[in-house]
């Protein structure tokens, strides 16, 4: 059945391309001649004269050629006759690859329609008349359709097990024997074929291959060649003065050999073509034209290798089309192929000349798809606002196509910590996808550890590698600001709680808790030294941002009870020590960074030998950070051995503490947002285990303030936060700490 297509838009391209070039990779072994080279540079050239191209489907494949059109099969396996006058196309059909029901006349307006397996119908796409049909049924024994050449179908029967006869058919009661084949030739197939001529391979014995060129007039056998194939179809061509295929006599050699036969002649002449493993050929004139079968659309690396044209005889080769898929022969000497050229794009090529002149080709269908890889456009924000979207930025990306191997690069312009990515984006489900959608997760790599990423300004950049091999790699960057709230326990200006502890030597160190999802669990890079000098104080409270700076602060009680400020400058550092006052040799202990008074800013409470607690409201003023203290209201923390501000770690309308008695429960005090508390309520027992107890606040950023604990072996486990007051702490998990596990530190904050 035909269906007319209605004429889209005709694509219009550059007309013939050439290129020279010096076919240096071809080189000889033993018992093969190499092809004389001649050095020469590259040359573009192209008609200057434009010209209407038919649109032809993403992703088809050229079948065969004829005078007035060419077929084609798409990735649905529509089969579909496009004529060069006008780019009108006739659907002939389906053809599944697993079970193909139509085959070509190779170089012929001729369409083989199969119709079961005995009998075809033959289409003259050139004249429009009613099909033919050929019934195979009149061949003596189990006739099977095998091809076509130009009106002349090919087709076998099986004379015993394992051994056929070929016949040559025009009409159903119009077939004759293909004579001097010899008796035992089995899985027979058409390899190839030209004006008047076919190639048959065929097999004796178990593994032994040949070729043999028949002539469609006579349907004798002219003459034979035995080649060294496993089977399948084989990549050979015909003309009418000359045969060659391509075979691996040695299966260690690095690619194929080129066999190249003067009909006639009897004299086959070898070349070995290394890296050439899915050949495909042709013949056009006194030229030989083979390439690398590459896909655009490759699913893995591959290495081509471009249409290249060599004369017969040997010597300076022309490159014809920087890849193809499929070739096919035309009529007249000329061949048609599948594939593209970086200066014109994807499509249908007729390869013409190379009598007189070296081969050159033109467009006659086009895609209208590029064969160098190209960037289409991109999406990237100015800013990124970390805080939102789950501390994920998407970043899109639209390719030509996706069948590549990329890198992304971000970097943090002030310290040059990158994280760096690669990748196949390629999904065979959707092959003919472009847009690229990478969502970064707001995380860098620091001496092989993953940190989150610190404000400021960044970098990008993506490159993409065609995984054919076709082309240039695409490289495209640009800048953007991170912007994220600086949490109340963090010193690096990223958001993620950074813990501090201090050594027996008393210095003081620092290192990020990044929780790194994918990888299930924070990921510490190496801590880094503060500065030394701590062992003079005997209290060091990570207090929140009470200075009203860019990032958390410190307070520190000496032993003559002055309590210091030390403002974080939010790059891991702090400003010189500033007094706050003196008289806090008073408190037992001191905790500091959850918000009690609903203020927004982080409070102080302390506790007396008497067991009463005081809050100490922060103001923001880095002069004078915290107002005058105010009874809590409450009595009998002297029962407590370690208090802890956690945050709001119950969802209540602000922070919380907690605090551990003398017999290891953990107590929840839930604040109210006035400078006062709930009645506590018991987590659990079993804490006296525990050295310190760490609220570093959310260092998983799932919007919950999470708890540290520090063993006297010098191991840490991570306590996460759910928000709820009956049970605020999930079951721990083991954490790296600040240095591994160590025993040298005697505070941690």
């Amino acid at each position: 059945m035909k269906h007319a297509r209605p004429r889209a838009a005709r694509h219009r391209l550059t007309g013939a391309v050439v290129l020279t070039l010096a076919v240096g990779s071809i080189t000889s072994t033993a018992g093969a001649v190499a092809a004389p080279v001649a050095e020469v540079p590259d040359v573009l050239s192209t008609d200057a004269a434009e010209s209407d191209v038919a649109p032809v489907e993403p992703g088809s494949e050229v079948v065969s050629a004829g005078a007035t059109g060419f077929l084609t099969r798409d990735p649905d396996t529509e089969v579909r006759w496009t004529r060069y006058a006008d780019g009108t196309s006739t659907v002939l059909g389906k053809s599944p690859v697993a079970a193909d029901p139509l085959v070509h006349g190779a170089a012929s307006d001729i369409v083989a329609v199969r119709q079961g397996r005995a009998a075809v119908d033959l289409h003259n796409m050139a004249t429009g008349a009613a099909p033919v049909h050929v019934d195979l049924g009149y061949i003596p024994g189990s006739a099977e359709y095998l091809g076509t050449a130009g009106s002349v179908v090919v087709a076998s029967s099986e004379t015993a097990p394992g051994m056929d006869q070929v016949y040559l058919v025009r009409t159903s009661a119009s077939f004759r024997m293909v004579n001097g084949l010899p008796p035992e030739a089995a899985s027979v197939s058409v390899a190839a074929s030209t004006d008047g001529a076919l190639l048959l391979l065929y097999r004796l014995g178990a593994s032994a291959w040949h070729v043999a060129v028949v002539d469609t007039a006579t349907a004798e056998v002219t003459e034979s060649h035995a080649v060294s194939h496993t089977g399948g179809k084989i990549a050979a061509a015909l003309s009418p003065t000359h045969l060659v295929w391509f075979d691996r006599p040695d299966p260690s050699f690095d690619g194929s050999v080129l066999n190249t036969v003067e009909r006639g002649s009897g004299q086959v002449r070898r070349v070995n073509v290394p890296g050439m493993y899915s050949p495909v050929v042709g013949v056009a004139g006194s030229w030989v034209t083979y390439a690398q079968s590459t896909p655009l659309l490759a699913n893995a690396p591959r290495t081509g290798a471009p249409l290249t044209a060599v004369p017969l005889a040997g010597g300076t080769g022309v490159r014809l089309l920087d890849h193809v898929t499929t070739l096919v022969p035309g009529p007249g000497g000329s061949l048609l192929a599948m594939g593209g050229s970086l200066a014109t794009g994807e499509g249908v090529y007729r390869i013409t000349g190379g009598t007189s002149a070296p081969p050159s080709a033109a467009p006659v269908g086009s895609t209208g798809e590029p064969t160098q890889l190209t960037l289409l456009g991109h999406d990237i924000p100015r800013v990124a606002d970390l805080d939102e979207n789950q501390g994920r930025l998407p970043m899109t990306w639209r390719l030509s196509h996706l069948s590549v191997e990329l890198t992304y690069r971000i970097r943090h312009l002030a310290t040059g910590r990158t994280l760096q990515l690669g990748g196949d984006p390629f999904d065979p489900l959707k092959p003919r996808a472009q847009e690229l959608v990478f969502s970064w997760s707001g995380q860098l790599r620091d001496n092989g550890r993953t940190v989150a990423a610190p404000n400021g300004e960044y970098s990008w950049e993506l490159t993409a590698t065609a995984l054919s091999g076709i082309g240039a790699p695409v490289t495209v960057g640009g800048t953007f600001t991170v912007k994220r709230t600086p949490g109340p326990h963090d010193y690096t200006d990223n958001t993620s709680p950074d813990l501090l502890a201090r050594d027996t030597s008393g210095r003081l160190w620092l290192q990020d808790t990044t929780f790194d999802a994918a990888e299930g669990g924070h990921n510490h890079p190496p801590e880094r030294l503060v500065g030394g000098g701590w062992q003079i104080y005997n209290s060091v409270e990570a207090t929140g941002n009470i200075a009203g700076g860019a990032a958390g602060d410190l307070v520190a009680r000496d032993k003559a009870g002055v309590l210091w400020l030390y403002q974080g400058r939010g790059d891991g550092t702090f400003t010189t020590r500033v007094k706050i006052g003196g008289g806090w040799q008073g408190y037992t202990r001191i905790a500091a960074g959850s918000d009690l008074t609903g203020d927004g800013r982080a409070d102080l409470v302390a506790t007396d030998s008497s067991g009463a607690l005081w809050l100490h409201r922060g103001t923001g003023n880095a002069g004078a950070p915290f107002a005058a203290r105010t009874k809590a209201g409450l009595s009998g923390w002297q029962q407590f051995n370690s208090i802890e501000a956690t945050g709001n770690i119950a969802g209540g309308a602000a922070g919380d503490l907690v605090a551990r008695d003398k017999a290891g429960a953990l107590w929840l005090y839930q604040g109210r947002g006035d400078g006062t508390f709930t009645t506590r309520v018991k987590i659990g027992g079993g804490w006296q285990g525990y050295t310190h107890l760490v609220g570093a606040g959310d260092s998983n950023l799932d919007g919950r303030p999470d708890l540290y604990a520090t063993t006297p072996s010098g191991h840490m486990y991570w306590y996460e936060g759910t928000g709820k007051a009956s049970a605020p702490f999930a079951g721990r998990e083991p954490s790296l700490g600040v240095g591994g596990d160590q025993t040298s530190y005697d505070d941690y904050i």
